[in-house]
């Protein structure tokens, strides 16, 4: 039963008392959050002058009420010294995240690292057998890179790689590099990396247009030992000067009296960046190296491969006699032009090896056209003079709709080598047509099919006779992150 208006509830007994006080100051605490501590002992106060609380009901609750205002005092204090905390640490506090990788980055951007990684599965079936045993069918682990790339106060980055592929001929080692990237227009590299020459060869083995590389890819520099000058002093102009032991890759300079560096430069632009077009390139580059060797070699070291890395096909003697040497000139030119889903592109090197006796040449080039049959655009691929991934548009993924990206493409590559006189069973001159198809089920995962026709000048020689030709049919499964 309730009071009376102006009745007194002295007559309450104790647990009525008590429960009529908690309900009041719930309510009157819930309706005052801001201040419901002191205001409850107000109220208190108030309840006990009219008698609905006893003294000692009184001290027990305004003491439980302190208590709880001390208890979130020190809470808020917590976490207000969390807070602080949080934000002293997040400049340097690492968050990992996979965007088509695995990388961590501070809070302030300004360091970084990534596990990379990368396995090429592929498959070569062959129309002939060759003494060359490279003829014969295989599957092949082509590539198994694991490496780590970052950066270091911002400006600091390197990448160190190794290619767990390669354990059969000790080349463990890919790429080692550390890199200066303070200003856009004038960067500083030095270790083991991509040498500046040749679009093919500067876009990654991750995301090139066929299997294998052109047979141009023989004679452009690829990874070597130096250090390079390079940058981008206004929007799609690109410049790199280099110089380079010139022995290859994993290869100290080895000779004391054959030791001059190798320099080369290259200058490439994309007009459509200049321009702010979004859906072309327009590139265009060209490269100069020069550099002397001992002529005591072949310029195709033990031969020339087809471009299904099958039969040798070239080989040659020496260029010159022990204790001389030979001055090797390389002169390159480079266009790219892609509108859309669509791309055609080529590459033309001279190789000029000269020496007291002689002056020799080969050339090399070839041409390609590239269609994205889903429509995704190759200008969003182009990056820094080069190209990278291929995002699908749809990508596919088991239960829903997107079936990945398609492309298709065509190569023609000519070879010619007729300065040189080719060792017995071999020829000097080739040329090779390959067919590609190409799925991209998401960004970092490729399967290739390609079929590739080389027609030789002269028959080569094979187990049981010659041929002619060179028929491959090669597969791969390819994943990146």
């Amino acid at each position: 039963m309730g009071a009376l208006p102006g009745q007194s509830l002295s007559f309450a007994t104790k647990p009525q008392r008590c429960a009529i006080a908690a309900a009041i100051a719930l309510l009157f605490g819930a309706a005052t959050p801001a201040h419901a501590d002191a205001d409850m002992e107000v109220l208190l106060e108030t309840l006990r002058a009219k008698g609905v609380l006893t003294e000692e009901e009184y001290e027990g609750m305004r003491k439980e009420v302190r208590a709880n205002r001390r208890a979130e005092a020190l809470q808020k204090a917590n976490e207000a010294e969390k807070e602080a905390k949080r934000a002293e640490n997040a400049p340097t506090e690492l968050t990992g995240r996979f965007k088509d990788g695995f990388s961590w980055t501070t809070g302030d951007g300004q360091n970084a690292i990534a596990v990379t990684g990368r396995v090429h599965a592929d498959y070569r079936n062959f129309s002939n057998d060759s003494t060359n045993a490279n003829s014969a069918d295989t599957f092949d682990v082509r590539r198994a890179y694991i490496g780590v790339q970052g950066k270091i106060a911002g400006d600091w980055t390197f990448d160190v790689t190794g290619d767990f592929g390669a354990l059969s001929n000790n080349s463990h080692l890919d790429v080692a590099w550390v890199n200066y990237g303070g200003y856009r227009e004038a960067q500083f590299r030095a270790g083991q990396f991509k040498m500046p020459m040749s679009i093919e060869e500067l876009t990654s083995s991750r995301f090139i247009d066929f299997q294998e590389r052109s047979l141009v890819n023989s004679f452009v520099f690829g990874k070597e030992r130096g250090a390079m000058l390079h940058g981008e002093p206004a929007r799609g102009l690109y410049y790199a000067f280099a110089a380079a032991n010139g022995a290859g890759k994993n290869t100290n300079e080895g000779d004391a009296t054959v030791d001059d560096k190798d320099y080369v430069g290259r200058v490439a632009v994309n007009v459509a960046e200049m321009i702010g077009s979004k859906n072309l390139v327009l590139h265009a580059g060209g490269a100069y190296a020069h550099g002397n060797l001992p002529a005591a070699q072949s310029p195709v070291g033990s031969g020339l491969r087809t471009e299904g890395r099958g039969m040798a096909f070239f080989q040659t003697a020496n260029v010159g006699a022990a204790g001389q040497t030979m001055d090797r000139t390389r002169s390159h030119l480079e266009t790219s032009l892609a509108w859309n889903n669509v791309k055609l592109q080529g590459e033309w090197i001279s190789t000029t090896y000269e020496t007291v006796a002689a002056s020799r040449d080969i050339d090399v080039y070839y041409a390609e056209a590239m269609i994205m049959l889903t429509g995704e655009n190759y200008a969003d691929a182009y990056r820094s003079s080069a190209y990278s991934a291929i995002k699908p548009n749809r990508p596919f993924k088991r239960g829903a709709e997107g079936w990945g990206a398609w492309e298709v493409g065509v190569r023609y590559t000519n070879f010619d080598a007729g300065d040189f006189t080719p060792s017995a069973g071999f020829t000097n001159k080739a040329d090779a047509v390959t067919l590609g198809l190409k799925w991209i089920p998401n960004t970092n995962t490729r399967v290739m099919l390609n079929y590739v026709d080389t027609s030789f000048d002269t028959p080569v020689a094979v187990v049981g006779g010659q041929a002619e030709d060179e028929q491959a049919i090669t597969m791969r499964l390819a994943l990146y992150f």
